[in-house]
């Protein structure tokens, strides 16, 4: 089953049962998963969590109400009963304990690509959409960027809290702030040489923009949980390029690859002016 890793998701499915049975989010408790008793899952990864483990949730929740609902009517309740779930168990068995199980499972329909064009009518459920704005300043003696704004925008379906989509937004854009500006793995004759934060630069709390904007946009997904669909992966996909076209308006080098550091901004500029760096 999916793993909430900070990402909210546990939250996210207690509101999908809170939804379907008509209670508030806060009753319902969510248990860490269990590979003893948890059916197969590929992984939490792909922001597939809020669709996929969305609908199985969803699924079992339904389940369970119709229960709920089947063992009312055999005690005579009528249709929308509010009566407690205890009392239920009391006039059906006798007592005021017990359990009611369900389960569900999704697996969303698939067709394999063609092997002779690699073509499919249906790759994925649902396709993650994003857009990205940057405003930086390059120091042109140094190469050296500072991102001042950062305006990140998704297409997240519905969005079933919004203050954890505008968090994983924000945690989203900043990881790829640091994947853009700072982060890589340096390997000699196959060691990783740069294999602590001593010496891996990630962002730190001063490399952050000033202004960050986080917004998802007005969207329905017509196939998703309540309209709804993943958003960990999409603020991802605009921040770099967003970044490298800002670094290119402001000082006229266009850089391909990543990480757009100091020394390889100052490369390119000098090499713009005639004035290569020499090899250190």
């Amino acid at each position: 089953g999916t793993v909430d890793m900070g990402q909210g998701s546990d939250t996210a499915m207690a509101q999908i049962v809170g939804e379907v049975l008509d209670m508030s989010a806060e009753r319902v408790r969510v248990i860490a998963r269990d590979t003893d008793v948890t059916p197969y899952d590929m992984g939490t990864l792909g922001s597939r969590s809020l669709f996929h483990m969305g609908h199985a949730v969803r699924l079992a929740a339904e389940e369970a109400r119709d229960k709920i609902k089947a063992l009312g009517r055999d005690v005579g309740e009528p249709e929308g009963s509010n009566i407690p779930i205890s009392e239920l168990f009391k006039k059906k068995y006798g007592m005021q304990a017990g359990n009611i199980i369900a389960s569900g499972i999704y697996k969303p329909d698939y067709v394999p690509p063609d092997p002779a064009t690699g073509l499919t009518p249906n790759a994925t459920p649902f396709w993650m959409c994003a857009a990205a704005g940057a405003e930086v300043e390059v120091d042109i003696e140094t190469g050296k960027v500072r991102v001042t704004r950062l305006v990140n925008v998704v297409d997240c379906g519905r969005p079933i809290n919004p203050k954890i989509v505008e968090t994983q937004i924000s945690g989203g854009a900043l990881m790829q702030l640091g994947f853009t500006l700072f982060e890589k793995m340096h390997i000699d004759a196959g060691q990783v040489t740069n294999a602590s934060l001593a010496d891996y630069k990630i962002p730190a709390i001063l490399d952050l923009p000033q202004i960050m904007e986080n917004e998802a946009v007005s969207a329905q997904q017509h196939n998703g949980p309540f309209g709804a669909k993943g958003v960990g992966e999409s603020a991802t996909f605009c921040v770099s390029p967003a970044i490298g076209n800002a670094i290119e308006d402001a000082c006229g080098v266009c850089l391909a690859e990543l990480p757009l550091d100091p020394e390889t901004i100052l490369r390119a500029l000098r090499d713009k002016a005639d004035a290569p760096l020499g090899d250190a």
